[in-house]
């Protein structure tokens, strides 16, 4: 990659109206490399590189923060990824109680560990096509266990509703799950935005 970091990092920082403060916090450095980074005294190391791409150049705007802080009081299991590589965002208290390990997967893409329902989710290529198009406004799932973690074969059966939405060029996947009976189908039924919202 050939960027003027210099360049770069300022008018990213300028264009989302972060101090060098804010903008070091999101990237986990001083402020003081912030402040390097922009007089060109320095550039990002490859690992720092690399985290700005993962970021995506995006910082994690208002509506995103909203979320955060919802996802934080909510008091159901609830999760916020980043859909396209189902990177793990934001956990509730109640997802971790049902799942303490998913602590450790804060950050990290969950497509590897990824089973049952969440799998053929990922694997159905029309739908998928059709989230990324921003054709479907939610999904209805119903499930156990859908990611291998530890705690697998202890997860009872979930109805989740995750709703998916754009926000700066990134799209997300906000899912919400509550404990149904043990009787209920397994299986999953996409919701258009068409459906969801109604005829105009």
């Amino acid at each position: 990659m050939s960027e003027d970091w210099r360049t770069f990092v300022r008018r990213y920082r300028l264009r989302h109206g972060l101090s060098q403060v804010h903008m070091a916090e999101l990237l986990g450095v001083a402020q003081r490399t912030v402040s390097r980074w922009e007089r060109g005294d320095d550039k990002p190391s490859v690992a720092q590189q690399k985290r700005l791409r993962d970021l995506g150049w995006e910082p994690e705007g208002s509506l995103v923060r909203s979320l955060y802080a919802s996802i934080t009081h909510c008091p159901a299991a609830r999760a916020l990824t980043r859909t396209s590589n189902l990177e793990l965002h934001r956990l509730s208290g109640p997802a971790l109680v049902k799942r303490p390990s998913m602590a450790n997967w804060v950050g990290h893409k969950l497509a590897p560990i990824a089973c049952g329902v969440l799998a053929d989710i990922m694997e159905d290529r029309p739908l998928q096509q059709a989230i990324a198009n921003g054709e479907i406004q939610s999904l209805v799932t119903t499930t156990r266990s859908v990611l291998k973690t530890e705690e697998h074969d202890q997860i009872g059966l979930y109805r989740t509703t995750i709703t998916y939405f754009f926000h700066e060029g990134t799209l997300y996947s906000d899912a919400i799950g509550v404990p149904v009976d043990a009787d209920a189908e397994c299986g999953y039924r996409a919701v258009s935005m068409d459906e969801a919202v109604g005829p105009i």
